[in-house]
């Protein structure tokens, strides 16, 4: 099935996935530090975060739909589906709806209702979307196989209004991470680490922070989960959270261990 219809949920809370003892730690590593001095906390005025920090989603290589919240200084897991082998890409709009392209390429919206998810097909024909990141709860982005950035949008009742093209020659971004409308974390192809951001014009306008030094080379996954937090899985299994300083640098801290099975998080 591809969801779980069960009123109470088991939560998995495995050394393997939550790491040594249960609890994060400091993950030996230099910051990440924007180049020219630039501190995205000074531009920026709004906010629209998305699943405020405390949720992400995961598909493991057993199929299964994993529901991972914040408990302390690591993430506690919550399985709530399976037979999910043939999703091609998730990612989250809000804590209780994610986006799936599916095996038949489908663009299908799955809303939690306290008890499992429901399914909508909002679209079809998503083969060519090579990556896909949430970035507002009626919002999210897409590079597909022609290398342009896409801002996709959802009216109050989740029908897709259409999408602006913001952006061409994406081609050789390896991965993007949404936290919030617009900005977003890119590793390039060379696994560089850019931050991108447009405040005022819906990502027409947008500005680049790359950082200085970074090297993401042993990252194999990354979602972000609000303005001040990016999660990434490494390809050692470490879970690892960066989060935003006031001084506009990201720190590094061990969120688990034994990740190695993810094959999807969003």
């Amino acid at each position: 099935m591809r969801f779980t219809k069960l009123a109470t949920m088991t939560a998995v809370v495995a050394a393997m996935f939550i790491g040594a003892a249960g609890t994060g730690s400091a993950v030996e590593g230099q910051p990440l530090v924007p180049r020219g001095g630039v501190n995205i906390n000074e531009t920026r005025d709004v906010s629209a975060q998305k699943t405020d920090g405390e949720v992400f989603m995961e598909i493991n290589n057993q199929g299964n739909l994993m529901f991972w919240s914040r408990s302390g200084e690591t993430f506690t897991g919550q399985q709530r589906g399976n037979g999910w082998q043939n999703t091609r890409l998730i990612t989250s709009l809000s804590r209780d709806r994610f986006l799936e392209i599916n095996g038949a390429n489908d663009l299908v919206l799955w809303t939690w209702t306290g008890s499992h998810y429901t399914p909508k097909v909002v679209g079809t024909n998503w083969g060519p979307a090579r990556l896909v990141t949430g970035i507002h709860s009626h919002a999210f982005l897409e590079i597909n196989d022609q290398g342009q950035l896409r801002n996709w949008y959802f009216n109050d009742n989740y029908d897709i209004l259409g999408y602006e093209q913001i952006g061409s020659d994406w081609h050789k971004t390896r991965a993007i991470a949404g936290k919030d409308f617009v900005d977003f974390v890119e590793i390039k192809g060379d696994n560089s680490v850019s931050e991108w951001f447009d405040w005022n014009n819906a990502g027409h306008s947008l500005q680049e922070i790359q950082f200085t030094g970074a090297d993401f080379s042993n990252v194999r996954l990354i979602i972000g989960t609000d303005f001040y937090h990016f999660v990434t899985v490494r390809e050692d299994g470490l879970l690892v959270e960066y989060t935003l300083g006031s001084d506009g640098y990201y720190y590094e801290g061990l969120r688990g261990n034994g990740w190695g099975n993810a094959r999807l998080i969003g």
